[in-house]
Parts: structure tokens; C-alpha cells; sequence
């Protein structure tokens, strides 16, 4: 049997590996990454690039992404910005409601509060910014500093500088089993991408393996309980831009933390945990969303979200209903029960950390949970206290307590 040593073992070649393995590598850790599949071929290619601080809510989660937006600023300089077209566009929140004024206005307070620039603006003001959204909408909530990036460039500029610094890779590469010896893993049975058995040694492993988190967890003898949700995006073919910033609507942050709502509601659009999402691309291609659904592993664009997602966004642009759809996309979020990512090292496995859950966050706090998991291997304090983010959070002996 081939056996592969290393220092660092990362499964996962999402923007979470991707940004694991690049951390490290600058840090000069001698590392070793594997994927299933290849690199950006699953969630961290069918999203959006929002790097957001307004669509959270103050928290652990805010807290997360105020470093993090700070750190793709860091990662922009060190790579080249056009590597992933990183551009600070800026966000709108749309207010669609008359009810969601007050609302509204105390989360622009708040982020305020947490030093993020936030302005209310009426609906003149908010024509003024974005002349092609419809009269019908209320006002919004200016955000100037909120950027994007395209998600699958980023992970290839990543894994690229990663490999110049002499990380090692192996894609279609499945581990088959850990080997858990004394509350460490002393080695871990991967099939490479030739069918072949492989012994991996290594002293550290992160596990950043998105919606297979759970059954990699398993094989290390930990709870990871992420469960994929479906999110529909459309794309547009190439036109006149029909925003400048990237646009979401308020009922966004609805949809995305209270999931339990779906089940509820008699509202289809709430089933379907629809909030509309607008981004244009450098290129003059719209990125029309979004959708949250739990439909297990199922990536298939669903006709009814297809309608759903065309032509609610019309009804907030009214020019997308002219538009020519060129493609439509589903991607999976990697969700966690309790809304919070599994973020740290694992108590009950001493060798083993874990990067997962991130739902639709991971694009913007890749780069804060990448320096958390080289400052975790460098025996360092990370950029923001992980106490709440536990991977050991969901087991067993701990729920029993």
C-alpha cells in the first residue's frame, strides 16, 4: 500500500480548503489536501460572492464577518484582485414592505454600532443609487463597504499560490476509514483517484469537507450534523448592468435564519425560503437568486423555483423580465441545526479541527476561518474567540449533561 506523510491533512478543496491550505502553506506548513471530487466542483461553485456584514445579525456570526471582510482585502493585495474579481461594490437591503421600515432601520442602527457604514434611504434616495429597481420598494439600506467575488476563481487563485508554496494535492481522492487510537487519528485509508488504497499519516487533519462533513465527521468518530439546503441562482446572458451594488432583499435574512418557518407557513414563497438576491458580475452577467430548501442531496434547478426566482425578480427589477436567462444552477449550503459554523479543534479528537457549516456564509468568512486554522496549528490565539463555534458542540456525552 502507497503511503502519503505529512504534517498537515486538509479534506476539502472548497474556498474552505482552498483558504485552509493557502493560511498554511504561507505559514510554512508542509500540507497535503484532498477532495472527493475536484476543487470548486460543489458549493464553492454554484453560489453567489457576496462578502457580507449586512446580511447577519449582531452575533458571533457579525463578529465573523467583520474580520473576514477585512481579510479578502488581505487575500486581494497578496494574490491580485483580478485573479478573483474582488471588487468593493457596495450592498443594498431592500425594504419591500412598509412594516419592515422600523425594522430596517434599527439593523442599519446596529450595524452602525458595530462600525459597519450604514445609511436608510428613502425610495427617492434609493432610485438615485439604483435607477432600474421598481418605485414599488420602500427605501433601503445602504451599505458602501460590502464587496464580492467570484467564488470559483478565488478557490483556483488560492490553490494555485498554495501549490507554488508546495502544498501537495490529490483529487478524486475518498478516504475510506480513520484510525483512532488514544483520542488522536493515527492514520487515515484513502482510494485514490486510481482505485487505489493509500495510508495517510499525518499530525494534524481538517476537516473542511462542506456538505460531506457529516459522514467524514462519522468516519473520525465525531458529530458533525450538517445537512445540506438547497439554494436556485439564475444567470443572465451579457447586457447593460441593471445594478451597481449587489442587491438583497430584507426578507433575505428571513429566509436564511429561520428555516423552521418553512414548514409553517402557507406563504409559498416562505416554503421555498425565497429572498431575492441581485448581483451583477464584472462581465454584465446578473446572478438572480435566491432560494433555501431542504431537498437532501438533490442539485437539480426545480421549475418552480426557476419561475419563482425570474419573476420575483422582475417585480423588484423590472427590466430582468426582458432579459435573456442563459443559465440556471442549484448549490448546496452546508447547514448546521443551532445557525453557527463548526469551527475549531476537537477536544475528543486532540489531532483533528474542523472548518464546516458555514451555510451561506462561506464565501465571506473563508479568510477568517482559514487564519483561525493556521493560528489553531500554530498553537496561536486565533483572529476571534471560537468558544461557541465547537465542532464538539453536538456530541453525544456533551447533549447528556
Amino acid at each position: 500500500m502507497r503511503r502519503i506523510e505529512t504534517e498537515i491533512a486538509i479534506f476539502g478543496a472548497g474556498i474552505m480548503g482552498a483558504g485552509c491550505a493557502y493560511e498554511l502553506a504561507k505559514a510554512g506548513r508542509r500540507v497535503a489536501l484532498f477532495d472527493r471530487a475536484l476543487p470548486a466542483s460543489g458549493t464553492s461553485g454554484a453560489c453567489d460572492g457576496f462578502v457580507s456584514v449586512c446580511t447577519k445579525t449582531p452575533g458571533a456570526a457579525m463578529r465573523l464577518a467583520i474580520a473576514s471582510q477585512k481579510l479578502w482585502r488581505d487575500w486581494a493585495g497578496e494574490l491580485g484582485a483580478e485573479r478573483f474579481e474582488y471588487h468593493r461594490a457596495g450592498g443594498l437591503m431592500l425594504i419591500e414592505r412598509e412594516d419592515e421600515l422600523d425594522k430596517m432601520a434599527a439593523h442599519a442602527a446596529l450595524l452602525n454600532d458595530q462600525g459597519i457604514e450604514t445609511h436608510v434611504v428613502g425610495r427617492i434616495g434609493m432610485l438615485e443609487i439604483e435607477p432600474e429597481l421598481s418605485p414599488a420598494l420602500h427605501g433601503a439600506l445602504d451599505v458602501p463597504g460590502e464587496a464580492a467575488v467570484t467564488p470559483y476563481l478565488a478557490v483556483i487563485a488560492l490553490l494555485d499560490a498554495a501549490r507554488a508554496k508546495g502544498v501537495d494535492t490529490h483529487w478524486k481522492s475518498r478516504p475510506l476509514a480513520f484510525d483512532v487510537s488514544g483520542g488522536r487519528i493515527a492514520r487515515v485509508e484513502i482510494e485514490d483517484a486510481d482505485g487505489e488504497r493509500v495510508e495517510l499519516r499525518a499530525e494534524r487533519y481538517v476537516l473542511c469537507a462542506g456538505i460531506w462533513s457529516r459522514e467524514l465527521g462519522a468516519l473520525a468518530g465525531l458529530e458533525l450534523p450538517v445537512i445540506p439546503r438547497r439554494g436556485e441562482l439564475l444567470v443572465t446572458a451579457r447586457g447593460q448592468k441593471l445594478a451597481s451594488r449587489f442587491l438583497v432583499s430584507a426578507r433575505y435574512l428571513t429566509a436564511k435564519l429561520d428555516p423552521e418557518l418553512a414548514a409553517k407557513s402557507d406563504d409559498p414563497l416562505i416554503r421555498m425560503g425565497y429572498g431575492f438576491t441581485l448581483e451583477c458580475t464584472p462581465h454584465g452577467q446578473h446572478l438572480i437568486g435566491n432560494t433555501r430548501t431542504f431537498v437532501g442531496y438533490d442539485r437539480e434547478v426545480s421549475a418552480e423555483g426557476y419561475r419563482t426566482i425570474l419573476a420575483e425578480g422582475a417585480k423588484r427589477v423590472p427590466a430582468l423580465a426582458a432579459t435573456t436567462i442563459l443559465r440556471a444552477f442549484a448549490g448546496l449550503r452546508p447547514f448546521v441545526p443551532d445557525k453557527k459554523p463548526l469551527l475549531g479543534a476537537s477536544r475528543k479528537v486532540a489531532n483533528a479541527i474542523v472548518a464546516a457549516g458555514h451555510e451561506g456564509d462561506g464565501i465571506t468568512l473563508a479568510p477568517v476561518t482559514a487564519r483561525a486554522v493556521a493560528a489553531l496549528v500554530a498553537g496561536a490565539a486565533p483572529p476571534v474567540d471560537l468558544a461557541e463555534f465547537s465542532p464538539d458542540r453536538f456530541a453525544p456525552e456533551r447533549a447528556a449533561r
